[in-house]
């Protein structure tokens, strides 16, 4: 079992990792939770405002390590537009904009019914070097926000999907429909869990397991 240092004091983030560890399968078949052990550390850090999440994340990883000194992970999305991915906008900006704009992000970024990208970075630091791994999901803007589990953008980000039950619907009403629920979005379509698996099969097979973890 390798023990994984979660840095997050988000409450949907460890709700979330919960599901992934028990529905996610690795590149073998076998389930996350049979090799990985997630322990949750909320540390306080101070975002930086940058479009391009790679650099974001990286940054919040090595502010995490410096502070608890053992190897660590922090993730992070967004939503990148599609007409706008050669910039990466909103990317790493897209929870301060929902911060300050709320509902109204859709109609304040003219983004109703606009392709997008939902894009998870997990950085990994292990004291020597940071790494970065990147879960993508497709889909549209919803015209408006809709479900009430608000976990930032899930309301209004439809993932493209062949599942006839989540077709059209938000993220939030997907995890808030029985019949779905948030293991069928962490069992492979969120981008987080893509971002994570990533990253677990690269510590499986590459990374050796520091002494001090």
């Amino acid at each position: 079992m390798i023990k994984v240092v979660y840095v997050t004091s988000s409450k949907f983030k460890r709700d979330e990792n919960r599901a992934f560890s028990r529905v996610a399968k690795l590149s073998d078949g076998s389930p996350v939770a049979s090799a990985f052990q997630f322990e949750f550390r909320p540390v306080a850090i101070t975002e930086m405002l940058e479009v391009d999440l790679r650099l974001l994340v990286a940054n919040e990883v090595t502010k995490a390590y410096q502070q608890i000194r053992v190897p660590c992970i922090v993730e992070h999305a967004g939503l990148i537009f599609e007409d706008y991915a050669d910039k990466s906008y909103p990317g790493g900006l897209t929870k301060a904009m929902w911060n300050a704009l709320g509902d109204r992000f859709v109609s304040e970024t003219h983004s109703e019914n606009r392709r997008a990208c939902a894009r998870a970075v997990v950085a990994y630091c292990d004291g020597m070097t940071v790494r970065t791994f990147v879960g993508d999901t497709e889909g549209t803007i919803a015209p408006a926000p809709r479900g009430r589990r608000e976990f930032y953008w899930d309301t209004i980000f439809v993932p493209d999907t062949d599942e006839t039950l989540a077709k059209g619907r938000t993220f939030s009403e997907i995890v808030e429909d029985a019949a779905l629920g948030l293991d069928f979005k962490m069992a492979g379509l969120s981008q987080s869990a893509r971002a994570m698996l990533k990253f677990l099969e690269y510590l499986r097979v590459a990374a050796p397991i520091p002494l001090w973890a």
